[in-house]
């Protein structure tokens, strides 16, 4: 079980559990890919903040399309379509959200990648899923396309083949040698729908998220809201990350919990637990 927390400042009131309106109450969407609806979102909103990082730099939605979108071409010209798979072995958040971006933009699902897995497990992981690229560092065969690589490729949505039936990610279990297991852009997005209705995002929130699954990216990103990404290079203390950075909703371990109430703080928090 994971926990989702909801924050607010003492200014605001603390978000609850969203309702549906007599318009969509009961209404069912037929399923969609992860990205799609994000595209939609940057174009409604392309200055809205879609990342924050822990210095407090922010990137507005038409940015982090721009980018994604120049990448997603780049991942094209190696081979990434709908398929295929494309290793991610990126550590630093400035770049894992365009880069998750890309990846799904392409059509290709992403294969989240451990460097610090032993050596053995690493190369059959790689050998069975066959990735055509591996974005990031610390692993066989892995590249970082460079600035001036991106800087003439569109920045516009680009076209693919993709349904909601193709793969978005492909996850390997603990173990030696385990099994892969893909996971449809269509269980994605039912598993955000299921987030949403439970609790409301949107323009103005700030999600921080720790130790979950890259497709919950896809959650705020899809409702205007903007991801927080701690460094995992320079730890803070949740808390403060909350309090310094806005931070309006968060999902993390119940281990986390007992840092996130300070005394006496600005940030008051409603806890809600999800299976």
């Amino acid at each position: 079980m994971d926990t989702a927390l909801v924050a607010g400042t003492a200014a605001a009131p603390v978000a609850g559990p969203a309702t549906a309106g007599p318009a969509t109450a009961g209404l069912k969407r037929p399923p969609t890919t992860a990205v799609g609806p994000i595209e939609a979102q940057a174009a409604r909103t392309p200055g809205a903040a879609a990342l924050v990082l822990a210095d407090g730099s922010v990137v507005r939605y038409g940015e982090l399309n721009a980018a994604a979108n120049r990448m997603a071409r780049h991942l094209t010209g190696l081979g990434a379509r709908p398929g295929t798979v494309v290793g991610l072995a990126l550590t630093r958040p400035a770049e894992l959200l365009p880069a998750l971006l890309a990846v799904a933009k392409s059509g290709a699902a992403y294969l989240p990648l451990n460097r610090d897995d032993a050596p053995g497990r690493l190369s059959w992981v790689l050998a069975d899923a066959a990735p055509v690229c591996v974005l990031g560092e610390g692993v066989p065969g892995a590249v970082r396309p460079q600035e001036g690589e991106l800087a003439g490729l569109l920045a516009t949505d680009p076209p693919r083949a993709l349904t909601p039936q193709h793969p978005v990610c492909l996850g390997y279990g603990p173990g030696g040698r385990p099994a892969g297991v893909p996971v449809a852009h269509a269980e994605v997005d039912r598993r955000v729908r299921d987030l949403q209705a439970a609790y409301g995002l949107g323009v103005g929130d700030r999600v921080l998220q720790l130790g979950l699954p890259l497709w919950e990216f896809f959650w705020p990103l899809r409702t205007g809201a903007a991801v927080v990404l701690a460094d995992p290079e320079s730890p803070a203390e949740i808390g403060e990350l909350v309090r310094e950075l806005g931070v309006t909703a968060l999902r993390a371990a119940p281990a986390v919990l007992g840092e996130l109430r300070p005394a006496p703080a600005p940030v008051h928090l409603a806890v809600a637990a999800t299976g």
